[in-house]
């Protein structure tokens, strides 16, 4: 017994003078989910958006919804909505909303039987980024989208081709300090000044797996602290001087080297483009790779690609959303290679994919949150947070709405 005192006496002293620290994982904390029978109008909501007035929007498959917080109200093409897809919604200065599909055709197609008789027809008569509908049998067809929609409060504007946009297919739209709204679509940017439409031709250099014209299919816009401008495309990154009416492309997969005519560069397939608090630029791509994530930083310098993980469990990603306190959300999926189904009749293709949840990123690390964290479903399209700090996220079925609660030390 004496000699087992001094070893009782050190391990007190430990626990009454060291401090220890321990980490927990974060979490989220589901409070509620809205479907069909709370008054949505479809449980496949794709984009979620509150306007200036605290009202919340839910862009579906089957047209948007509002809510206010009591009542549910759809919008539809019979409303004087353009398309009844709704993947973006945004409001501008004056508190005008503007609603387009906002999607790349393949995204919704995941998992689903593709009609491929329509390769038939002479390319010159195809729209590259058509939407596709699904049929009585499940097989999907291509069909034309149907311009961008403007909302004032009382009635739907469609703006079309016809008003000067470049092209009826609007994957995203930014607003600068003057007010001017650039429109991405599959034919370049289109900004608009509130009565005229001017269009940005973007023709990249031509690789050994590119073609000039895919630099044009724009898929994403954002706009750094100087003020120029970065377009995500088919092709890769092109950044735009402003003040010069300057072009430059760039590679994403190895060192964001600037793009060299004729090389073998893969194309990109950009989604999404967002920049962080600390002036990173990030950028996801669609993708089928066994490793790569499709999430890349770029720091001014150097070009980082994360790889696949446990915490990060996607090669192919839709959505990037920043939050108030700088933490990085990303949607997507893993995609598996394609199988051709072929009968007598048809000729069909399958992408087959496995959901993967929402990843956060908090600076340091990645976690990854899922059905077992509380959401209704690992297909996560985007994820909204509103003014009180309460994150909304966007699934195949129905919304969920929740908090974050970041890791914490705790002192022993």
């Amino acid at each position: 017994m004496p000699k087992r005192l001094p070893v009782i006496w050190f391990v007190l002293f430990l626990s009454s003078n060291w401090i220890v620290s321990v980490a927990y994982t974060a979490e989220l904390e589901i409070e509620k989910t809205l479907t069909e029978t709370d008054g949505l109008v479809s449980n496949t909501v794709l984009t979620i958006f509150e306007d200036s007035h605290g009202t919340m929007w839910f862009g579906t498959t089957d047209g948007v919804t509002r809510y206010d917080g009591e009542n549910f109200r759809t919008f539809t093409t019979e409303d004087g909505l353009a398309w009844n897809t709704i993947g973006l919604i945004f409001e501008d200065q004056q508190g005008m909303l503007w609603f387009a599909n906002g999607l790349l055709s393949s995204f919704l197609e995941r998992g689903k039987s593709m009609d491929m008789s329509w390769m038939e027809t002479p390319l010159s008569e195809l729209d590259i980024t058509m939407y596709y509908d699904e049929t009585p049998e499940g097989i999907t067809r291509p069909i034309r989208l149907r311009g961008v929609s403007h909302y004032d409060g009382e009635k739907f504007r469609i703006f079309t081709t016809a008003d000067g946009l470049a092209r009826d297919t609007v994957k995203d739209i930014f607003e600068d300090e003057a007010g001017t709204l650039w429109f991405a679509t599959s034919s370049g940017v289109s900004q608009y000044d509130g009565e005229t439409f001017n269009t940005i031709t973007v023709n990249g250099p031509m690789g050994m797996d590119v073609l000039s014209d895919w630099w044009g299919q724009i898929t994403a816009i954002a706009q750094d602290t100087v003020g120029n401008f970065w377009f995500g495309s088919t092709a890769g990154i092109t950044y735009y001087n402003v003040q010069k009416s300057h072009f430059r492309y760039f590679a994403v997969d190895e060192d964001f080297a600037l793009f060299q005519e004729m090389g073998k560069t893969p194309t990109a397939n950009i989604t999404d483009l967002q920049f962080d608090a600390k002036e990173n630029l990030w950028m996801s791509k669609d993708g089928m790779d066994e490793e790569d994530s499709g999430i890349r930083r770029y720091d001014g310098k150097k070009l980082t690609i994360f790889p696949q993980s446990e915490a990060l469990p996607m090669n192919s990603v839709d959505n990037i959303m920043q939050d108030s306190s700088g933490n990085l959300w990303f949607t997507g999926v893993k995609n598996l290679p394609p199988t051709i189904n072929e009968t007598e009749e048809s000729v069909s293709m399958v992408y087959n994919v496995v959901n993967a949840g929402v990843s956060v990123y908090n600076g340091e690390r990645f976690q990854n949150f899922n059905t077992d964290d509380g959401l209704p479903s690992n297909r996560v399209w985007s994820v909204f947070e509103d003014s009180t700090g309460k994150l909304w996220f966007a699934t195949d079925a129905g919304v969920a709405v929740g908090v974050y609660l970041p890791s914490q030390n705790s002192d022993y």
